[in-house]
């Protein structure tokens, strides 16, 4: 696909097209777009257009776009209480590592605990890290994403039943011990 020069209209009623692995979705608004980008849905990296048929551009040349990560990393004192400490367990079958490793070494330092198991230093919250490591995998792969600093989890491709056991355990309340 060719390169836009720039997107013709940023205003909130302009429609934009997100592409995955080659796939085109869409039309969203502006407010929905910034919003998969706070989430991590949509990365600066990530190929969007308002205009599908005349070409895409990376997101990040959208500043109306990338305004809300730019002023979150613009007052990194007043975020240093959102720093977190997470864990990260994947089992890749696919091709997918390299891929994988270089998102999880984006955002932020790691430190390998085991095969399979790292523990991330970040400001991202646990939904931002799922969903961009989560971009860089295939059917079949999957992970789970801990923040043990702010109580949180989040899981790629588990599947229904699992989801609804994680639910089940994540939140119960605890029996009495008996002394």
């Amino acid at each position: 696909m060719s390169e836009l020069a720039a997107p013709a209209e940023t205003s909130a009623r302009a429609q934009w097209w997100v592409q995955v692995r080659g796939h085109a979705y869409g039309p969203y608004t502006l407010d929905q777009m910034t919003r998969f980008v706070e989430e991590g849905r949509v990365r600066p990296a990530t190929r969007i257009s308002d205009q599908p048929s005349k070409g895409w551009i990376e997101a990040r040349r959208v500043d109306a776009l990338m305004a809300p990560l730019r002023a979150a990393s613009g007052h990194e004192d007043a975020q240093a209480i959102d720093v977190a400490n997470v864990f990260v367990h994947a089992e890749i079958i696919t091709g997918a590592w390299g891929a994988f490793m270089a998102a999880l070494e984006s955002m932020g330092p790691i430190c390998e605990l085991t095969p399979g198991l790292w523990l991330l230093r970040t400001r991202l919250s646990v939904g931002v890290v799922r969903n961009t490591l989560s971009q860089t995998l295939e059917k079949g792969d999957r992970f789970v994403v801990v923040d043990a600093t702010r109580d949180r989890l989040a899981w790629f491709n588990l599947g229904p039943g699992i989801d609804v056991a994680i639910g089940h355990v994540w939140n119960a309340p605890l029996k009495a011990e008996k002394r």
